[in-house]
């Protein structure tokens, strides 16, 4: 095996890009709201900034996703039926088609997620209580079932749990969605939301947001019991958008959870600063336990130690991959 020495200055620098990496920028919680204004939250405090306005083009505008494989930021009119790409920059909204393949029979979608565990986009009509997956080159929408939900249902999915998530303007409640049948299981209570709307999970600290649009306010959920924790004000407005758009991180969610209290070695469920000490530790003695890259922060380990390993493993750790 080839050692390549890596300084503590080295691996400082590397645990300072990784935190800068979450902190400045690169990880925007987006919103829309039905007037077509572009908004960014502050997701520590509720705080919304307007960066823009989605064009006319759009209509009124529904649910919002982001595929962070391509960077691409789905958008759903609920007056067009119809899907589009959207440029934050620009808020310009360009359109991929219409979810019945015309304008005879209107689908109206309000809900709208990406599932990067499946590669499919998903979505809710309130005409029906439908789940659908959209075709993401054609905007055509095919029934998968019946939420047994009605009004405005919203999704969310959680790649960590493999989970697809719904919230129902109706019931103000928090659901499981089945994506082979599209039927709905209660979790519980929204307990504070009394008209809830977009949806958004932030990969770097599992969180699912809400937004709802009576009360005005940004929540967190408790995926466990459906209950919302209160994050503060949005400011008024008629938010009925919500996507986290950021980096994927690692490809490979290979557990970066390796030690318990005092570094000792094994998982104990909690990731701290114990598992990037005995992780360091595997490293600085070559230890096959620490290769977990290749060159470029593949995640094929390569049999050298290099700068790659320590990026890829805290790349997992500030993720969440806790196994």
């Amino acid at each position: 095996m080839n050692f390549t020495s890596v300084s503590s200055a080295a691996i400082a620098a590397c645990v300072g890009l990784s935190l800068s990496t979450v902190a400045f920028g690169q990880e925007r919680l987006i919103a829309v709201d039905s007037s077509r204004a572009l908004s960014e939250i502050n997701p520590a405090t509720g705080v919304r900034t307007q960066i823009g306005t989605v064009s006319a083009n759009a209509g009124t505008c529904g649910g919002l996703a982001h595929n962070c494989q391509t960077n691409t930021l789905w958008l759903t009119s609920t007056s067009n039926d119809s899907l589009y790409t959207l440029d934050v920059a620009t808020g310009t909204a360009t359109l991929v088609g219409t979810y019945d393949g015309s304008t005879t029979s209107p689908i109206v979608m309000h809900g709208l997620e990406w599932d990067s565990t499946t590669g499919t986009l998903w979505a809710s009509s309130s005409h029906n209580g439908g789940l659908y997956s959209v075709n993401t080159s054609t905007g055509v929408a095919t029934l998968v079932g019946l939420t047994g939900l009605s009004s405005f249902t919203n999704l969310v999915h959680d790649p960590v749990a493999n989970k697809l998530y719904a919230t129902n303007g109706s019931t103000d409640s928090f659901y499981e969605i089945d994506r082979t049948t599209g039927a709905a299981t209660l979790i519980g209570t929204l307990l504070g939301p009394t008209n809830p709307h977009g949806l958004a999970f932030n990969r770097s600290n599992n969180t699912i947001y809400l937004v709802c649009s009576n009360t005005d306010t940004l929540y967190r959920i408790n995926p466990a019991t459906g209950a919302a924790a209160a994050i503060g004000s949005v400011g008024t407005s008629n938010l009925l958008g919500l996507a986290w758009v950021a980096p994927c991180g690692p490809t490979a969610c290979t557990p970066s959870d390796v030690a318990g209290p005092n570094q000792t070695v094994g998982p104990d469920g909690v990731l701290t600063a114990d598992d990037i000490i005995v992780f360091l530790g595997w490293f600085f003695a070559t230890d096959t336990r620490a290769d977990v890259a290749g060159a470029n922060q593949s995640t094929t380990p390569d049999s050298q130690f290099t700068a790659d390993d320590i990026i890829v493993f805290l790349g997992r750790y500030f993720e969440g991959c806790g196994g």
